[in-house]
């Protein structure tokens, strides 16, 4: 396992990690045959391809994990194949704006469509649209029964629902999902999601999901090795960011028991001793930055209270919230020269 891709994954692991693993076709393959859509069937994921680049708008940069695929689409009594755009999105934490975020991608798709046709045509005469068919993957902790209608964000929606712009995309639910379901039907994407699912469960019978989910991986196709070291790694990287310091060694020690040959058990022994070294050296780091953004929050307050007096409350909570580095020098540059606490910029 390349050292570069470990480093992605621990990077915001809760989204990071999960995108990376949509980056194999195999994966994306997986997710979709969860939804049980009909549509899906006609899906070609054999010929996936990437659009490279980012639809995320400027105000949603630092919180968005989006993928954009493209692949054939081959309903029957169709006279041409047509390109169907899959946009993936992956929350760990529910969102009351993304029906607005989901139109505003879909949106963005189709201007990059119209942008590619007028390279070749003078005018969008003739111009027809590529579907786009969002799927949204949550798999965080909290209760989130639907996405919602972007209706619902509109004061007085009711009166307006005619002329508001609807949208129903895939909604993937891990929480709500039956074990069993992702099983039978999610592949090996699938068994993996079943150790997100069950990250919080008391030690024991997390180790026991360990176990199960390892032992399907080891059945994966002798050509799908590259995936499976990935899906591992990615259990791995689970255990040292879901679980406690304490709890690791023993449930890491439960993925290499269900190795079910010996070989495969030398390959998990040697991830796992890859995986640790990687780990510890990335969590040292990881400690040293927070230790620098908590002094440097405990450095603004001190400085915003010896310059303007009592420091509101909600701006108190706002600093002592900030994990970005680069905001807390911003705001300390501003305050050295701020004629007011407003001046500085900081919204509680």
């Amino acid at each position: 396992m390349k050292r570069s891709w470990q480093r992605q994954m621990v990077r915001r692991f809760p989204e990071n990690g999960i995108k990376l693993l949509l980056e194999n076709r195999r994966n994306v393959r997986d997710l979709f045959l969860l939804t049980e859509e009909e549509i899906v069937s006609l899906i070609d994921f054999l010929h996936l391809k990437f659009v490279r680049g980012t639809f995320v708008g400027r105000d949603y940069r630092q919180v968005e994990s989006d993928l954009v695929l493209t692949a054939p689409y081959r309903p029957e009594g169709v006279p041409r194949r047509l390109w169907l755009y899959l946009l993936l999105e992956h929350q760990s934490e529910p969102d009351a704006l993304m029906p607005l975020r989901l139109l505003e991608y879909v949106v963005q798709i189709f201007k990059m469509q119209q942008r590619e046709w007028l390279k070749q045509h003078r005018s969008v005469a003739g111009l027809r649209f590529q579907p786009v068919l969002p799927l949204v993957l949550y798999t965080g902790t909290e209760r989130w029964e639907s996405l919602g209608d972007l209706v619902d964000l509109i004061e007085l929606g009711e009166r307006f629902r005619k002329i508001t712009p609807t949208m129903k995309p895939l909604f993937v639910n891990l929480p709500a999902l039956p074990p069993e379901r992702l099983e039978s039907q999610g592949g090996s994407f699938g068994q993996v999601l079943r150790a997100v699912r069950g990250r919080k469960l008391p030690v024991a019978e997390f180790g026991g999901l360990l176990e199960q989910v390892t032992a399907k991986l080891e059945d994966m196709p002798a050509a799908e090795r590259m995936r499976r070291q990935e899906l591992l790694s990615y259990l791995h990287a689970l255990v040292y960011h879901e679980r406690e310091t304490a709890e690791q060694p023993a449930l890491l020690e439960r993925i290499e028991a269900a190795a079910g040959t010996d070989q495969f058990r030398r390959e998990l022994m040697a991830m796992g001793q890859t995986g640790s070294e990687f780990h510890r050296a990335e969590g040292r780091k990881e400690g040293e930055k927070r230790g620098e953004i908590r002094a440097r929050r405990e450095a603004l307050l001190e400085f915003l209270q010896g310059r303007f007096g009592e420091v509101p409350a909600p701006v108190n909570a706002k600093v002592k919230g900030t994990r970005d580095i680069e905001q807390l020098k911003t705001w300390s540059q501003r305050a050295a020269t701020a004629e007011t606490l407003a001046d500085v910029g900081i919204d509680g």
